[in-house]
């Protein structure tokens, strides 16, 4: 197995990983708490957001950098993804009424 194909799965594994929990978190918080339905759709585009910034960080870094570069800046990437829409729904909570 090649260098890449490895990064690209440790990439897409780290991603995942903190993916499912950040969208049970969220989502739990979010969704159910309170029974704010409101909240389900932007719960989703949150968390493909949240993928979406981690994929692109992992490619970028893959394609100008080593292996775990690329692993170590989509952890990074999806981390902060995570904070920033956990901040965002956090106040569209608010706005679609809490």
């Amino acid at each position: 197995m090649t260098s890449r194909v490895a990064a690209a799965i440790g990439a897409t594994a780290v991603i995942l990983v903190v993916g499912v929990v950040g969208y049970i978190v969220t989502t739990f918080l979010f969704a159910f708490s309170g029974g704010q339905y409101r909240m389900v759709n932007v719960v989703n585009v949150g968390a493909l957001a949240v993928i979406g910034v981690g994929a692109l960080a992992a490619a970028l870094a893959l394609w100008k950098r080593s292996s775990a570069t690329a692993i170590k800046w989509a952890a990074i990437a999806t981390g902060i993804g995570w904070v920033i829409a956990l901040l965002a729904e956090w106040l569209l909570s608010f706005a679609l009424g809490a």
